[in-house]
């Protein structure tokens, strides 16, 4: 009994882990006699590609009548009776906190692995960028190639972007690095 109660919350969190997934099963739900495909369509603006992908998703918790519009199972209700559960018209002010608590505590949740890569790369630029320091360095007190003192500012400036750029990711770990995340996992 605990393997399918297991089950079922795991596919309604999957279910719900999209906001146009969540839309599609508000639009359904609201629909009295479901929804056709036009319809989801029309009120989503997705291409048909990802509104296909997003249905997809969504099977087991919507299905197609003999109407063929797409109408919520017993496993889409409970779903919805979810969403329904954590509309804010009934928090107060103090949820703010909470909420952005969590915000926080979600951004920052790389896995080891994920993590581990961007140090290495902070490591990797660092180094190279204390290598082109020093020959700047060099070049300035000893002379070189005219076509050098256009390139290192040039190396430098690009090197400290990308130190910027992974310091940045490991701070607030945008989306492409939590899709990457789960492709790892």
């Amino acid at each position: 009994m605990e393997d399918i109660e297991q089950e079922i919350e795991d596919i309604i969190i999957q279910g719900l882990g999209h906001p146009a997934r969540r839309t599609v099963l508000k639009i359904i739900h609201s629909a009295p006699n479901g929804a056709l495909y036009t319809e989801l369509l029309g009120e989503l603006r997705l291409s048909t590609g990802k509104l296909n992908y997003h249905l997809g998703q969504l099977e087991g918790l919507i299905e197609k009548n003999k109407e063929r519009r797409y109408v919520l199972t017993p496993l889409g209700e409970k779903a919805i009776s979810l969403l329904d559960s954590i509309r804010t018209r009934d928090m107060g002010p103090e949820y703010e906190r909470y909420v952005k608590t969590a915000q926080r505590a979600q951004i920052s949740t790389l896995t080891p692995l994920a993590k581990s890569l961007i140090y290495i790369g902070i490591t990797v630029v660092s180094v190279i960028l204390i290598v082109w320091g020093f020959l700047t360095y060099v070049v300035l007190t000893e002379g070189g190639p005219s076509f050098v003192f256009l390139l290192l500012p040039v190396l430098l400036a690009i090197g400290f972007a990308i130190l910027g750029w992974l310091i940045y990711a490991l701070k607030t770990a945008p989306e492409f690095l939590r899709r990457l995340e789960k492709r790892l996992a």
